[in-house]
């Protein structure tokens, strides 16, 4: 890969320079670490705000609906139940994105172990939120299909879901199985491309760490 020498190069540069009066420092290899890691996590971002445009959507839908057809029991009820289902997820949501953006300490000029375990964090945190999100996606994904049909078919199709149930049926399950096929190529961009280049960081640091600082006695490797 072409940057899989990246750090172990920055150590050996700073290797050459060491009579220079600005030697490269620890600080600066955590400068290029954390560039990297903030490039991983800006991409994780682009999805949390979409999966809250698409809640605020849901919302609105559901909000709008139960204004505009007040009195009518039915569809209230639907837009109730529907906000109900929907809420505890949101809330997870909100949740986990607060614990997987939290702010977090950087002891500038630390050394390679010290960097090595803020990114072996950072990896931690992204790769729990991972299997949050596919959790929630196999809960979330049929319930919203369902809110959207049930309400629409309510309100535009005579009789409903309760009468028209293979239509409601099939439009539900060509739904949620183009929601499916999306979120895996969503999955595959946001979530695992970021976690593979993050496992990649990590290998540097372990191969700068090996190649660049002599074993001695009370010095710990960043696998220990």
């Amino acid at each position: 890969m072409e940057r899989s020498n990246e750090i172990e190069n920055v150590w050996k540069e700073g290797k050459a320079r060491e009579e220079s009066l600005a030697p490269l420092t620890g600080k600066d290899l955590q400068a290029i670490i954390s560039s990297r890691v903030r490039k991983e996590l800006k991409t994780v971002s682009q999805f949390v705000w979409a999966a809250i445009a698409y809640q605020i959507i849901l919302y609105s839908f559901l909000t709008h609906t139960l204004v505009r057809h007040w009195g009518d029991i039915q569809t209230m009820l639907l837009c109730l139940a529907g906000a109900a289902l929907y809420i505890p997820l949101t809330v997870a949501l909100l949740r986990r994105v607060k614990t997987l953006c939290r702010s977090h300490s950087e002891a500038l000029g630390s050394a390679v172990p010290d960097v090595f375990h803020k990114v072996e964090g950072e990896y931690a945190r992204l790769a729990d939120f991972f299997r949050f999100k596919k959790r929630m996606d196999w809960i979330g994904v049929p319930v919203s299909c369902a809110i959207i049909v049930l309400v629409t078919f309510t309100l535009f199709v005579e009789g409903g879901v309760k009468a028209n149930p293979v239509a409601g049926l099939t439009i539900f399950a060509l739904w949620v199985g183009m929601s499916l096929i999306a979120i895996h190529a969503e999955n595959r961009k946001r979530f695992i491309a970021p976690l593979r280049h993050l496992e990649q960081v990590l290998e540097d640091l372990k191969n700068s760490w090996a190649s660049s600082w002599p074993k001695c006695e009370g010095r710990r490797e960043p696998n220990a």
